[in-house]
C-alpha cells in the first residue's frame, strides 16, 4: 500500500512540474508593479532611475559682502518683552567702558522672550540672510583692518599660488592635490588674531582661503 502510494504521488509531481499550463496567479497589483516580472520568478530586476526632487534653480544664498555684514551687525543681548514699539522707539545701550567709535546695542525686539540671535527671520534681516548660508560658508568675525593684515601676510609669504584654487568658494572641501601642496598653516603675525590659530590657508591669484585643516574645508574667503 505504502509503495503504491509513493508511486503515485511522484507520478502526480512529476506531470505537474512538466505540464506549461501551471502558472503562477497574477494580481492586478503585481502586474502593475514595474519590479515584477511574471512567469519568470524574477521580482526584482530594477527600475529606470527616478529624477531628483531637488530643485535645480539657484539657491537664494546672498553674497559674502552681505553675510559678513549681517555677522558682524550689533544685536540686541536682552530678551524682547514683546513691545512691538521697541524696535522703532528705543534708543538702544552701550557699555559705559566701549570706545566712541563702538556699535550700539539696538533695543530688543521681536517676540517675547527672543534675543538678537533668536530672532524668527521673518522678524530680523539679520537673521534672515544667515539662515540662507550652509554654516560652515558663514565668515569669520573679522572686521576690515584685519582682513586686510591677513591678506597682506598671506600674499608676502614665500609659498605659491595654486592654481585652480580660483574655483574655491566657502564650504568647499580642497582636493587631496590642493590639501598635500597648496594648504600652508597661517603666518605666525596674523596667527594671534581671534578664531586664525589652528587655521591654514590656500592661496589664490588674488583671494586668500582660511581652511579648516581638520576637514580640508574652506571656513572663509578673503579679497581686497
Amino acid at each position: 500500500m505504502t509503495i503504491r502510494y509513493s508511486l503515485v504521488l511522484g507520478a502526480a509531481v512529476a506531470a505537474a512540474l512538466a505540464s506549461p499550463s501551471i502558472s503562477v496567479p497574477i494580481h492586478a497589483e503585481d502586474a502593475l508593479n514595474p519590479g515584477f516580472v511574471p512567469n519568470t520568478g524574477q521580482i526584482n530586476p530594477g527600475t529606470p532611475p527616478q529624477s531628483s526632487s531637488q530643485s535645480t534653480a539657484p539657491s537664494n544664498m546672498p553674497t559674502q559682502e552681505e553675510v559678513r555684514a549681517a555677522l558682524m551687525a550689533p544685536i540686541s543681548k536682552q530678551p524682547s518683552t514683546g513691545d512691538a514699539s521697541a524696535s522703532t522707539t528705543g534708543k538702544g545701550s552701550q557699555d559705559a567702558n566701549a570706545g566712541p567709535n563702538a556699535a550700539v546695542e539696538p533695543p530688543p525686539s521681536g517676540p517675547i522672550g527672543s534675543f538678537g540671535q533668536t530672532i524668527p527671520a521673518k522678524f530680523s534681516k539679520r537673521n534672515d540672510i544667515l539662515d540662507h548660508v550652509p554654516t560652515m560658508a558663514i565668515p569669520l568675525p573679522l572686521n576690515a583692518a584685519q582682513r586686510k593684515q591677513v591678506y597682506d601676510a598671506v600674499m608676502a609669504d614665500k609659498s605659491p599660488s595654486v592654481a585652480d584654487a580660483d574655483s574655491l568658494r566657502p564650504a568647499s572641501e580642497l582636493s587631496p592635490d590642493q590639501a598635500l601642496n597648496g594648504m600652508h598653516p597661517v603666518p605666525e603675525s596674523v596667527r594671534s588674531i581671534d578664531g586664525l590659530t589652528h587655521l591654514s590657508y590656500v592661496k589664490g591669484k588674488d583671494r586668500v582661503f582660511l581652511v579648516e585643516p581638520a576637514t580640508r574645508t574652506v571656513v572663509d574667503q578673503i579679497s581686497l
